[in-house]
């Protein structure tokens, strides 16, 4: 439906969303008004409601490029009492809960883009940004997936490019593209857990080993079969192997195919061992820090949590789990995918 909102971020968990509760996670969401802010302070003022002092100086404080918890810490208003402001708010349909604006984020013209109101949204467009791209110019830049911050010409511009990308979003002109992520299980892993004797024979329905090239499949279920990228931990010869498949154990990795496992929260048997590996496997490869960092990330890989939260939900920096992904990505641990 053309201008319809679209995105699968929300500020309210699912029942086995990560073990937090609801106002946990809600306190990495923002506000973004759906109106100008002069016209909300007015309506709030003309109510002469008990909340209208403090929802003013709420709105005062407030800012798309900053979550609730962010926004407690620098005003000192209590993180509760933003939480009950905001979702007033949210009740009058002044403003929608979303993830923080950051200029690293990838935004893309939204599929649900209402083209017809092109013009009109030209002209109000060009009166609140005289100085800047057009909106069409803008729509153009941002047609192609890339990370907002490139279409930013200077830092003296960030203020003003960031109000642009608010806009947009208020306006359904735009969508965030998200990555998600699940985690790979590599032949030479799978190798690592039969040679190891640990595998049972009853294949778990979330991992699933594929039939032998021998031809002997009484035991292979379906399974996705993905195809492995050239990496020196597929090698029988690799140093970089914690526990290396020696042919003399009879399960060749020519033998096997990667797979995945979905929900890694909810793993056991063949799956469980895998990801124990797998974590061996980085320990070895990255360090007692990686291996620590791929322990707190796992979870996050079952396809349904984007890889953007993780930087806030961990408190770490960006470049860090940038880091710790592409790390990932190229021991081919890791299979993503984007969709908003």
């Amino acid at each position: 439906m053309p201008g319809l909102w679209l995105t699968t971020a929300t500020p309210l968990p699912a029942d086995d969303d990560l073990s937090m509760t609801s106002s946990q996670l809600a306190s990495q969401f923002t506000l973004l008004l759906l109106s100008d802010l002069s016209v909300i302070l007015s309506e709030i003022h003309d109510t002469a409601s008990p909340l209208s002092a403090p929802l003013a100086h709420y709105l005062s404080k407030s800012k798309p490029t900053k979550s609730f918890l962010q926004i407690s810490q620098s005003s000192g208003i209590p993180l509760p009492d933003i939480q009950f402001l905001a979702s007033h708010l949210i009740y009058w349909r002044k403003a929608r809960a979303i993830p923080p604006l950051h200029q690293r984020d990838t935004y893309i013209v939204s599929p649900n883009a209402d083209m017809s109101d092109l013009v009109s949204a030209t002209a109000k467009y060009a009166k609140l940004f005289p100085a800047l791209p057009s909106l069409p110019k803008i729509l153009n830049l941002l047609s192609t997936p890339r990370a907002y911050s490139t279409l930013i010409p200077s830092k003296d511009h960030k203020e003003a490019f960031m109000g642009i990308l608010a806009w947009l979003l208020r306006d359904g002109w735009v969508t965030q593209l998200r990555t998600f992520a699940w985690v790979r299980v590599p032949p030479h892993i799978k190798a690592t857990v039969e040679s190891q004797g640990h595998a049972e024979r009853s294949l778990d329905s979330s991992v699933e080993f594929p039939p032998r090239r021998t031809g002997d499949d009484k035991e292979a279920k379906s399974t996705l079969a993905l195809p492995q990228p050239p990496s020196p931990t597929s090698s029988t010869t690799s140093t970089h192997t914690t526990i290396p498949f020696r042919a003399s154990q009879g399960v060749p990795t020519a033998s096997l195919a990667p797979s995945l496992i979905q929900n890694p929260r909810q793993a056991s048997g063949i799956a469980s061992r895998c990801l124990s590996a797998i974590a061996m496997h980085v320990l070895e490869t990255q360090g007692a820090e990686g291996q620590k960092a791929w322990n707190n990330c796992v979870r996050y890989f079952d396809g349904k949590h984007a890889i953007e939260t993780i930087a806030v939900q961990e408190g770490w920096k960006r470049k860090r789990v940038a880091d710790f992904i592409a790390g990932w990505e190229a021991e081919g641990l890791l299979l993503k995918g984007r969709h908003w």
